[in-house]
């Protein structure tokens, strides 16, 4: 309520009393129905911020503890460092998974040395076969006259099984080297994914430091909880730390309560003053309003609604995270026939005041329609002169 309703009010309250001139409802407050401007104005809080910013994120693919930060609003040259991260995980990430490729490498010689040992074994038996194909053809039988039917059938029988037994050493020798290639094959694909994360971590920390973009004022941005980025803290790869604001284009960042949220839209009027120069004056339009209410301080359960208010260039210098103070024009100035929202009584969902008649006050129903955070609009029941109670009378 600004201080000229709150004079208007004092005044008809007054006079309102001094009418009475019965001692029994002389201590009635009482108010004068008439019509009179009524607006509905929403008051909201918040600070300023740039409509347009460079972001700064976190770098990497992997979370990251911040080791350092450069002092907020504080103005920053291009290439200039303004966070460094924890190096000591990264490292020994790095070092874990260069010891997992040094591991991979020795079963990787391991295996081709077993590969290496069964090919010279199966060489020599194969060498030994030939010998033996050798022997038994040099004594081989010409004439079947000479020898024995056994002895005849002891040398076919062994050119018989020299020749099974070579067969086996060429399937052998296939079958170690299909074997062994699996196995190196499995070990590379392992070798190569421990590579990959181990060029991660390498990159991640040719990236500790995050530099300025361009020159500009530096601002941290909060997170989901409020919170704004801290040494000791750890952030998510990808998440904006902080941004360096085009301090030629500002808005406004403010917060209603959900209680008090009537009619907000887009394209209101907003007037803003900042809490450190209150007789300043800035204009604005509302821009965006958030579809739902929700908390924005942790551990505080009271909701509130989010809007965005375009700010017009001013003369007057405005950084970001400035408080400010606004009222939201939610409704144009027009004369109405109101009443002070604590004459307004319920009673089984019907609306009524209490009217004087005379020396005594009467129920009335009435119907309303807009209210702001004072005043509520009288649509039927009531006309310009009647006076009612502002609380309920004693025995009515």
């Amino acid at each position: 309520m600004n201080r000229l309703t709150i004079r208007y009010f004092a005044l008809v309250t007054t006079l309102g009393l001094s009418a009475c001139a019965d001692p029994d409802i002389a201590t009635i407050p009482t108010f004068e129905v008439s019509s009179r401007p009524f607006e509905i104005v929403i008051p909201a809080f918040g600070e300023l911020e740039a409509a347009e910013a460079q972001s700064i994120a976190a770098p990497g693919r992997r979370p990251m503890m911040i080791e350092w930060l450069a002092q907020e609003n504080s103005k920053v040259t291009k290439g200039q460092v303004v966070a460094r991260f924890d190096a000591e995980l990264l490292l020994l990430d790095s070092r874990e998974e260069e010891l997992e490729m040094m591991l991979l490498d020795k079963d990787m010689r391991q295996t081709y040395a077993e590969k290496t040992k069964q090919e010279n074994e199966l060489n020599s038996e194969e060498v030994f076969v030939g010998k033996e194909f050798k022997f038994v053809d040099t004594f081989a039988i010409d004439d079947m006259r000479l020898y024995s039917k056994i002895e005849i059938i002891d040398t076919l029988s062994n050119r018989d099984y020299l020749g099974a037994k070579e067969e086996f050493i060429d399937w052998k020798q296939d079958s170690i080297g299909e074997r062994n290639q699996s196995s190196v094959q499995i070990l590379d694909i392992r070798k190569k994914g421990h590579e990959d994360k181990y060029l991660q971590h390498q990159e991640a920390l040719s990236q500790l430091e995050i530099y300025a973009p361009y020159d500009g004022l530096l601002v941290y941005e909060k997170n989901f909880r409020g919170d704004k980025p801290s040494v000791g803290q750890t952030v998510f790869p990808g998440s904006t730390i902080a941004k360096i604001p085009n301090l030629e284009k500002m808005q406004a960042k403010v917060y209603v309560l959900d209680k008090d949220a009537i009619g907000l839209k887009e394209g209101q009027k907003v007037e803003l003053h900042l809490e450190a120069l209150p007789e300043q004056l800035l204009n604005g339009v509302v821009d965006s309003v958030s579809g739902f209410s929700r908390t924005i301080k942790r551990g505080n359960p009271t909701k509130y609604f989010e809007l965005t208010v375009n700010i017009p260039q001013s003369d007057i210098k405005l950084q970001p995270a400035q408080k400010v103070l606004a009222n939201i024009k939610a409704s144009e100035t027009s004369n109405k026939i109101t009443i002070p929202l604590q004459a307004i009584f319920n009673d089984k969902s019907e609306n009524f005041v209490y009217l004087q008649q005379g020396k005594h006050f009467i129920r009335r129903a009435v119907s309303t329609a807009e209210k702001n955070l004072h005043f509520v609009e009288i649509i039927d029941g009531l006309k310009p002169g009647d006076v009612i109670a502002l609380s309920i009378p004693e025995g009515v």
